[in-house]
C-alpha cells in the first residue's frame, strides 16, 4: 500500500509545480493590465505550494515581497539597486513600493 501512496505524493507534486509555474507566468503577463488578478495567481500559487509542502523555485521567490506577499514588477511596483561595499559585502536591494519593504541578497564574490 505505501508504494502507491509514494506515487501519488509525486504525481501531486509534479501537478503542483506546473501550477505554480503556469500562475506566475500568468501573474508576470497579466500585471501591467489587472494588478488585484496578478497578486490573486500568487496568492494561489503559493497555496499550492504550502498544501504539496514543496517550494516555489528562487526565480520566482524573488517576485514576491516578503512582508505584504504580492506580485512585484520591475520598474512598476518595485525597484532594484546593486550597492557594492568593501566592509559589509555587496547586495542587491528590492525596496517593495507596497510596503516600503527593503529585501537584500548578498553577493558573493570569489578571488
Amino acid at each position: 500500500m505505501p508504494r502507491y501512496n509514494r506515487n501519488n505524493k509525486n504525481i501531486i507534486k509534479n501537478i503542483a509545480r506546473s501550477r505554480i509555474d503556469f500562475l506566475f507566468h500568468r501573474a508576470h503577463e497579466i500585471f501591467p493590465d489587472n494588478k488585484e488578478l496578478a497578486n490573486r495567481y500568487v496568492y494561489l500559487a503559493r497555496r499550492y505550494s504550502q498544501r504539496a509542502k514543496i517550494k516555489i523555485p528562487s526565480i520566482w521567490r524573488k517576485r514576491v515581497c516578503h512582508k505584504c506577499k504580492k506580485f512585484l514588477y520591475p520598474g512598476i511596483n518595485y525597484r532594484v539597486r546593486i550597492q557594492s561595499r568593501k566592509g559589509k559585502g555587496s547586495h542587491v536591494s528590492l525596496t517593495c513600493f507596497e510596503c516600503n519593504k527593503i529585501t537584500r541578497y548578498f553577493i558573493k564574490i570569489y578571488k
